[in-house]
């Protein structure tokens, strides 16, 4: 696990994106980022005039508080550390079969309290998202690893059918060589006058997804805000899609093999 960060680091980069208007921030009591992020977010409103709805603060609950049956006290832990009254996203981090029926009741029973606007389930495929299909209550959001070495067609259409956003994790796939040395996307940011980063991060938004992205750099915050400058056409879509080979970095079918 490597180090949390401080507030030293984070400030900068948060401070950044508040100002290039990217405000939601992803965070999960395993990255040890709730509290710093907290601290970061009321000196954003004091030095930059922000008030709470100005950002969205989305956490997770963790395997491990799943599996302690109660999630309520780790849930007031997080708001503790925020230092609010409520968050707009929960999250379950991980689908432990086990566990899940209850967590997601409790989860939704939170945001039925105002506590949590919106719910969410982390890290699913379609076997799980079949059975999500028979939910009393859809969760709001899907959070997946995706990138264009994994396109996820089946996940897309499923939350664009049913009205849930899709988010997408490492969605560069830590620019693994196959995307750094595509003559393809070079090509493509090329005739875009863009960078590759900024084209892959502007095909999840074409292809209806939410790119989270990770960096302590304030320049990477500018670079990949400007994503919104330039649009891609449907051949640019098709092409970049092209490189799917359902590459994934996270085995997350190891830990969690459906419910």
């Amino acid at each position: 696990m490597s180090s949390p960060k401080t507030y030293g680091e984070l400030k900068p980069v948060i401070f950044s994106a508040l100002k290039e208007g990217i405000n939601r921030f992803d965070t999960a009591p395993s990255y040890r980022t709730e509290g710093v992020i907290g601290d970061v977010l009321k000196s954003a409103e004091n030095e930059l005039g922000l008030s709470r709805k100005d950002y969205w603060i989305q956490t997770k609950i963790d395997a491990w508080q799943m599996t302690e049956g109660n999630i309520r006290k780790h849930f007031d832990d997080a708001l503790e550390k925020f230092g609010t009254e409520y968050v707009d996203a929960l999250l379950v981090h991980w689908p432990v079969p086990e566990k899940m029926s209850d967590t997601w009741t409790q989860v939704a029973g939170l945001k039925s309290s105002g506590l949590v606007r919106f719910t969410g389930i982390c890290n699913v495929r379609m076997r799980q998202l079949e059975s999500i299909a028979g939910w009393d209550e859809l969760p709001d959001i899907i959070q997946i690893e995706r990138s264009p070495l994994r396109v996820c067609a089946d996940e897309e259409e499923f939350c664009r059918r049913n009205g849930i956003e899709l988010q997408a994790y490492s969605p560069l796939c830590k620019m693994d060589h196959r995307l750094r040395d595509s003559a393809l996307l070079h090509d493509i940011a090329a005739r875009h006058g863009v960078s590759i980063g900024q084209a892959v991060m502007r095909w999840h938004v074409e292809t209806g997804a939410v790119p989270i992205f990770a960096t302590t750099k304030p320049g990477r915050v500018r670079e990949y805000s400007a994503v919104t400058d330039f649009s891609l056409d449907d051949a640019d879509i098709a092409e970049i899609s092209t490189l799917d080979c359902n590459h994934k970095m996270y085995l997350e079918s190891f830990a969690c093999p459906g419910f």
